[in-house]
């Protein structure tokens, strides 16, 4: 018989908050946590909005013989290095052989802040000063390989970089390296930590984000009509994925199953998706076959739901041709309105609010439609929590490149 994955912990921070119940908490409130840029000046850029984590002290996730490294380490590794934390206190996992346990921890961009600070020097100071941690601290991999390093697990390790459907991609990876027997526990997700001076500047040029800097608590609409771009976020999430087996025998307090999974690729466009949904379509349907499940009885779906003009109608189309059985009883949504996009680390903490979603029998409401995008036909988008008992719940999450992702959570 096929091995059974489940989650058995998982640990966050990110502009919600520093861990998995304050994170939730916030969803149920309905309140955007997106404001304006408080990092740097970003009076001179177009978007000047972002939904930023709000005194964040790395130092106490470290102990005291890690500290002189942690220094040096990017934001990217310190937001990992805290969600980890939670993951592994929350899962109960022990180590009895190191080899079985492996970490996948992906990023979309990497530590931007060592390359821009490193760039910085290069171009006022001369190459001399660079700083000889650039390489090690700014690779998009090395968060995978620190957090193997506090904790000693020397069983599967790498890092996967889709863009932002990065964690979903670190969690698919992980499920399948349990399925084939190659480790009993995976610890996957994402990190990102891109609201820089750069990365803002980037981002606005290509015409991507908000720039609705006068209501930042608006600024990011998925599936209104007047959306204009998504809002950048931060922060990391990560699971405890579990041969199903395994965790009963040791006890372990099991959140879900992960049913099944769907990859696809766009073969479109740099950044646009197919503008019909296909490859979205494509991802989701392979899931649901994946699991045997008949998809008029999934109860929510988690959207990539970016507030972009073109992503938001693509993916609508595509959750459309899937409900071919009608909508009675799935709520559609993108919680990203709340917590802005965390590029990488977007489908991290979304799979959490899925979880929690299970757990609680709450169902997220969408907030900041004003007036539903006419091009958009589901009537099933929910602008109010639903309590109801949430059995099957799909977390989708696509990035530039065309890559597309759907994990199937399920109620056990």
């Amino acid at each position: 018989m096929e091995k059974r994955v489940v989650i058995t912990g998982m640990g966050t921070v990110n502009p919600l908050g520093k861990n998995v119940a304050d994170s939730w908490s916030k969803v149920l409130e309905m309140k955007s946590v997106i404001g304006k840029i408080t990092r740097f000046d970003a009076s001179n850029l177009p978007c000047q909005i972002a939904a930023e984590i709000k005194d964040f002290d790395y130092k106490q996730y470290y102990t005291e013989d890690q500290l002189k490294m942690s220094k040096r380490m990017d934001p990217f590794c310190h937001y990992a290095v805290a969600a980890m934390k939670e993951a592994w206190e929350s899962s109960g996992v022990k180590v009895d052989d190191p080899y079985r346990i492996g970490v996948i921890v992906g990023t979309g961009i990497g530590g931007l802040t060592t390359q821009h600070e490193n760039s910085v020097v290069l171009a006022t100071k001369g190459p001399r000063r660079i700083s000889p941690f650039y390489i090690p601290l700014s690779i998009g991999n090395i968060a995978s390989g620190y957090l193997s390093m506090i904790y000693g697990l020397k069983g599967p390790n790498l890092s996967v970089q889709t863009a932002c459907a990065t964690a979903n991609h670190a969690l698919i990876t992980s499920s399948l390296i349990i399925k084939a027997g190659m480790a009993d526990v995976m610890f996957a997700g994402a990190t990102e930590a891109t609201i820089t001076e750069l990365a803002m500047g980037g981002f606005a040029n290509m015409h991507a984000v908000s720039t609705r800097n006068d209501s930042p608590e608006t600024s990011s609409r998925p599936f209104d009509k007047d959306r204009d771009g998504f809002v950048m976020g931060e922060g990391s999430g990560i699971f405890c994925l579990e041969e199903y087996e395994h965790a009963k025998k040791r006890g372990a307090n099991i959140l879900c199953e992960v049913i099944s999974t769907g990859l696809s690729g766009d073969a479109h466009d740099l950044v646009a998706p197919d503008p019909e949904g296909k490859g979205a379509y494509a991802s989701m349907k392979m899931a649901v076959e994946a699991g045997k499940i008949d998809a008029g009885k999934i109860d929510y779906i988690n959207t990539h739901g970016t507030s972009t003009p073109v992503g938001d109608i693509a993916e609508a189309q595509a959750i459309s041709k899937l409900l071919t059985k009608g909508e009675d009883n799935v709520c559609v949504g993108s919680t990203k309105s709340l917590h802005g996009h965390l590029l990488g680390a977007a489908a991290a903490i979304e799979g959490i609010i899925c979880i929690m979603a299970i757990k609680t029998g709450k169902i997220p409401a969408n907030i900041n439609i004003f007036n539903l995008e006419p091009e958009i036909k589901l009537k099933c988008i929910n602008t109010d929590i639903v309590e109801k008992d949430v059995k099957i719940v799909i977390s989708n999450s696509f990035g530039f490149g065309g890559h597309n992702s759907s994990v199937v959570f399920g109620k056990i």
